[in-house]
């Protein structure tokens, strides 16, 4: 998928987010929002109306008209123009929980994401702001042709450089980077991977943005762990970068790398999941080259682009 395309601090440590609502009223359709404690600055307020919500902020004109979309995907194209200059915030708010986010980049006047989205119904809210103040536009949308909530997902999100190019990786227990017992951007878009009873799909990989980079597995998890692998593939220098990881569709972990690089931190091994027994272990561990998994049933080789 990427072979032709041109890319358009903490201590990484678990994190088991703490859940707050950042709204406590109850007037119109989404009622009380619950969003994590370190997300509440792009928690949308409960008031807000299909459409355009805006007085003194900037404009927010959707590229597809209407406030209620339904679609077969598990991925959402958004896209539209907006009188802002600064990046904004794409959210999605299912059952009164904010339960994923990112970066919303601007080139010229239009704005471009590619959004995962949840089963069912959920709301789909942009967030935008300039000197004047602070602009949202909310659309109902409905994802169809999927049965409840994913037993496993994974995100990837950076906030500094639209430009970046990092690539997500889950690597199947006793797997190696970039084989077939690693889902990533060369071999598990569109059907995805068959591991035995399980498929994981990269739904959303990123090329014009700030991610997400997004892999769900519905369900037929297998015993072991599963590695999570970020890969600095054109080596940006000084990028931070967020991995989400859910269960169910409820976020159980998050981590935020260091600066990463194009030498020593070009690699980062996240974390090893469980993802039958739900125990998420961090590692942490940073690297000049493919981390190899221990038990690997091949060499890491590398990937064209």
């Amino acid at each position: 998928m990427r072979s032709f395309r041109h890319a358009s601090v903490a201590l990484a440590a678990l994190a088991l987010v703490a859940v707050s609502a950042c709204k406590d009223t109850t007037t119109s359709g989404l009622g009380t929002i619950t969003c994590a404690s370190a997300d509440a600055f792009v928690c949308p307020p409960s008031t807000l109306d299909l459409g355009f919500n805006g007085t003194t902020g900037p404009s927010i004109v959707p590229g597809t008209s209407g406030t209620s979309v339904t679609s077969s995907s598990s991925a959402y194209i958004l896209t539209g123009t907006t009188t802002a200059t600064l990046s904004g915030y794409w959210t999605l708010v299912q059952d009164g929980t904010l339960g994923a986010w990112g970066v919303l980049a601007i080139s010229g006047s239009t704005y471009l994401a590619e959004v995962p989205l949840f089963c069912g119904q959920q709301y789909l809210i942009l967030k935008f702001q300039n000197a004047g103040g602070v602009s949202y536009y909310m659309v109902n949308v409905t994802r169809t042709g999927c049965t409840g909530h994913a037993a496993f997902r994974v995100q990837l999100t950076w906030q500094s450089n639209a430009y970046s190019d990092l690539d997500l990786h889950l690597l199947r227990p006793g797997g190696s980077m970039s084989t077939s017992n690693d889902c990533y951007f060369g071999n598990c878009t569109g059907s995805g991977l068959t591991w035995g009873a399980s498929n994981p799909v990269l739904d959303v990989d990123d090329t014009d943005g700030y991610g997400p980079e997004n892999i769900y597995m519905n369900a037929g998890a297998e015993a072991g762990e599963y590695r999570v692998v970020i890969h600095d593939w054109d080596g940006t220098v000084g990028e931070v970068a967020t991995v989400k990881i859910y269960f169910n569709d409820v976020e159980a972990a998050r981590y935020t790398s260091l600066p990463l690089d194009a030498t020593t931190h070009r690699y980062w091994e996240v974390a090893k999941v469980n993802i039958l027994t739900r125990a998420i272990s961090t590692v942490g561990a940073y690297s000049s080259t493919a981390p190899v998994t221990l038990g690997a049933a091949a060499p890491w080789e590398t990937a064209t682009k």
